[in-house]
């Protein structure tokens, strides 16, 4: 049985993925914020607390979850919707959200590295978003959540490049604009066709195509 860590399952589709890995036979290790939010009971799911910007969370973790193999680390967690513009803004939250969206992940992998070197698929996935595509900018604004989100694919280039010869394959897919509150409501997707299309993209990824941006249909995103 293949084993899947997933950040921030409470809401959205961090929740979707933990339900359909958890489906399909996977054994799901899902965190959350909030632990009030974990599934009241699944035989299939463990449920722990974790925020993404506290180290001694991820070392209560490790410490949980030991020397288990892990075949794919899933980041998850994000937040965003600065809607603030220049000269009102809350440079506060733009801290939180690189603390969130940039430093969580690499503390994630960094963290877990081991467990998944030690499992068969050896894949760590990102959510990513096509707001951190500096090429597709052309309508300006959302400074932090750009900038948190552009960086993350620059370290997630740079660690797939540095895992390659541990046998790791990354990838950073967009999920699309998905019908949940993180995403402002009204998306085209909904959570479980997002996920689904997700997750199609990442059993079929080869370990030469670590590295890639990749929309939630396959389709190659500039970064």
């Amino acid at each position: 049985m293949p084993t899947v860590l997933i950040t921030g399952c409470d809401t959205g589709l961090g929740r979707e993925f933990a339900i359909q890995y958890a489906r399909d036979g996977w054994s799901v290790i899902a965190t959350f914020l909030e632990i009030a939010n974990a599934f009241d009971r699944h035989e299939r799911v463990r449920s722990f607390p974790l925020d993404v910007t506290k180290a001694d969370g991820f070392v209560r973790l490790k410490e949980a979850i030991g020397n288990e193999p892990i075949d794919l680390l899933l980041s998850n967690a994000g937040i965003g919707l600065d809607t603030r513009g220049l000269g009102a803004l809350d440079f506060e939250y733009v801290r939180r959200m690189l603390d969130v969206n940039t430093i969580g992940p690499l503390r994630l992998v960094e963290t877990f590295v081991d467990n998944v070197v030690a499992s068969r698929h050896r894949r760590i996935a990102v959510v990513m978003s096509r707001m951190g595509s500096m090429s597709l900018n052309l309508s300006g604004g959302h400074y932090g959540y750009r900038a948190s989100k552009a960086g993350l694919n620059a370290l997630m280039r740079s660690l797939a490049v540095d895992l390659f010869a541990r046998g790791i394959t990354i990838v950073l897919v967009h999920p699309g604009w998905v019908d949940t509150p993180g995403g402002g409501g009204g998306g085209a997707l909904s959570p479980e066709d997002s996920v689904t299309a997700v997750r199609n993209v990442v059993a079929r990824l080869g370990s030469h195509e670590t590295g890639q941006f990749l929309r939630y249909d396959g389709l190659s995103l500039p970064w």
